[in-house]
């Protein structure tokens, strides 16, 4: 009795099996033409018996699926014949790329489809060479696999190595914000204790120099006075002997008026030495008045500044750097008095003045012969119209190996010490002034603020550079400051990302956009805002992204006026996802494969 109903049981699963079965190749070949995408929708027939048009301007039945007579207009009802004109035929060309023609084509006696199963009425009997035609397309396909795999392990590689530096910069950036802040705090305390010091020592530098002033007008008053002293002895002793030289040779007889006349004679001369004696007093005093006025004149800075802004054009390029730098330092310059050389130097500036060279000129030209220099090599490197890289001057290129020591202590903490230590031992109102320990305070807070300059320029590079958007993945970090160029006929394109893009001819520059952002889920890098076009738009670049083991720029046109594409190859689009998806499609193909082909 078991064995009977095990025999029914199976008797019916075959039966079952086989309706299925055929139902399938029925559907199947009633399908004929149909795209896989749209067999669900064919399949409702076999459950309702009826389906609407695509456009839904009619229904029709299993019966009238592929009938030769079009019923819906946009040839829904006969995709695997030419009944309607605009119907779609597919073909699945097993072994090469699927392809879909106009059902105008079906058995027209031309063999469109690789697989020939367009022209299945069998008036022309086409030969299935899918296969062979399909070679170089998965020749292709393994290249392509063999690319993101190479190129899949390198992003693996690269977005590990940008998360290390991502959080490097970030704690870089962190630590120097902190040491801006204490190394602020001590340039202001070198600043503050180094003007004490220049306030002592101007005020000691002006007090000595009244010390002299007065050291000067009374040695030249006792001068004066020592001078006026021997005059007046000078003159009574010679006022003596003539009075007793003559009374020693007048007659006796006339004594009495000679010594009249020789009375009135002396009055006279002392009235005339007086008169000298004020004379010269007016001119010794004019002379010092003069003097005085010339060496207060000398030390009035307001009245140095005229006459140095005065003899400015004067003074050759030499003394007009002692002359500076004396303002500076508190010491004077030494002047040469010499005509002769002063009228060379006159003559040497005259002369300078119509050079046809000067130095902002050679500076240019300097500038001309490095740029020259770089394109020359940039041709070498492009003669094949290859790419290239290279890394463009940046922020990050700041010399900050002198801040960067491990030695215990660092440098910031010796600054500290330093600091500390010019606060207890440096006195700024001693007197007099430590001129050696001015010295070294300012020399410390010169170091002190050169090492700020260069902390603060850090500071907003890393801070510009972190604010980049570099993907998901951070995957893009490793293309900031870097630039890749192609040559193209006579120009030279270099793509920036991160930057800008420009178009190098000779030592013309042309800037086709400044960066603006990833668009397209971060397959296209969008330049903008390039140098604008004559009577058109401003200059703009679109850089399409593409899986590639480097990161080169594989291609550039100028499809319309002022816009311009770019195709730029890089680890970061070879992603694990799309792989596996290139895979699937050779497993596909392997499946697909004829017997007697052992290419695969």
């Amino acid at each position: 009795m078991k064995m009977k109903i095990h025999t029914q049981s199976f008797l019916l699963f075959v039966f079952c099996s086989m309706l299925i079965l055929r139902s399938a190749v029925v559907l199947s070949e009633d399908l004929l033409g149909v795209a896989p995408q749209d067999e669900e929708y064919y399949k409702g027939l076999i459950s309702s018996g009826t389906i609407k048009c695509k456009d839904g301007s009619k229904t029709f039945t299993k019966t009238q699926l592929n009938d030769d007579f079009c019923d819906c207009s946009d040839g829904t009802d006969e995709p695997g014949t030419s009944a309607c004109p605009n119907g779609k035929f597919y073909c699945q060309n097993a072994g090469h790329t699927p392809l879909s023609i106009y059902s105008s084509r079906v058995n027209d006696g031309i063999c469109d489809c690789c697989d020939g199963s367009d022209e299945y009425n069998g008036k022309i009997k086409c030969k299935n060479t899918c296969w062979e035609a399909g070679k170089v397309a998965r020749d292709r396909l393994k290249k392509k696999i063999a690319t993101f795999h190479e190129g899949v392990a390198i992003r693996k590689r690269e977005v590990e190595e940008a998360k290390v530096s991502v959080a490097k910069d970030e704690a870089e950036l962190s630590r120097l914000k902190n040491e801006e802040t204490i190394l602020k705090g001590l340039v202001q305390q070198l600043k503050d204790r180094k003007e004490q010091i220049e306030k002592a020592e101007e005020k000691e530098r002006m007090q000595k120099e009244q010390e002299e002033k007065l050291k000067k007008e009374a040695e030249e008053a006792a001068l004066k006075e020592q001078k006026g002293e021997e005059k007046v002895n000078a003159e009574e002793q010679e006022s003596k002997e003539s009075t007793t030289s003559d009374n020693d040779n007048e007659d006796p007889n006339k004594g009495s008026v000679d010594n009249g006349v020789e009375s009135t004679h002396n009055d006279d001369d002392v009235k005339d030495a007086s008169h000298d004696n004020i004379e010269e007093k007016k001119h010794v005093e004019k002379n010092e008045e003069s003097s005085q006025h010339e060496h207060d004149h000398d030390h009035d800075p307001e009245n140095k500044e005229e006459e140095a802004s005065e003899d400015n054009e004067s003074l050759s390029r030499e003394e007009l750097g002692r002359t500076i730098g004396s303002r500076w330092t508190g010491k004077k310059t030494e002047h040469h008095d010499d005509d002769d050389h002063d009228d060379d130097t006159h003559e040497e500036e005259e002369y300078s003045g119509y050079d046809t060279e000067t130095e902002e000129d050679h500076r240019n030209y300097d500038e001309d012969d490095t740029e020259d220099h770089t394109n020359d090599v940039g041709d070498t490197s492009h003669d094949d119209d290859s790419s290239s890289s290279h890394k463009y001057d940046s922020d990050d290129e700041i010399d900050m190996s002198d801040m960067e020591s491990t030695s215990n202590p660092s440098w910031l903490e010796k600054i500290q010490q330093t600091v500390k230590k010019f606060l207890q031992s440096v006195n700024p109102f001693q007197t007099p002034v430590d001129t050696s320990e001015g010295e070294s305070v300012r020399k410390e807070y010169d170091d002190a603020s050169g090492k700020l300059s260069k902390i603060q320029s850090r500071i907003t590079s890393l801070t510009k550079k972190l604010g980049n958007d570099f993907g998901p993945e951070k995957e893009f970090y490793s293309l900031y400051g870097h630039c890749f160029e192609i040559k193209e006929n006579k120009y030279v394109y270099k793509v920036c990302p991160f930057k800008d893009a420009t178009q190098v001819e000779g030592h013309s520059t042309t800037t086709l956009g400044q960066w603006e952002k990833f668009d397209e889920s971060y397959r296209v890098m969008l330049f903008s805002n390039g140098d604008k076009c004559w009577n058109g738009p401003q200059r703009s670049l679109t850089v399409r992204l593409r899986c590639g083991s480097k990161v080169e720029v594989a291609d550039i046109d100028e499809p319309s006026r002022c816009e311009y594409s770019a195709l730029l190859t890089t680890p970061a689009l070879c992603q694990e996802g799309r792989l596996k998806e290139l895979q699937d499609k050779l497993e596909a193909v392997k499946m697909e494969q004829p017997q007697g082909h052992d290419e695969l």
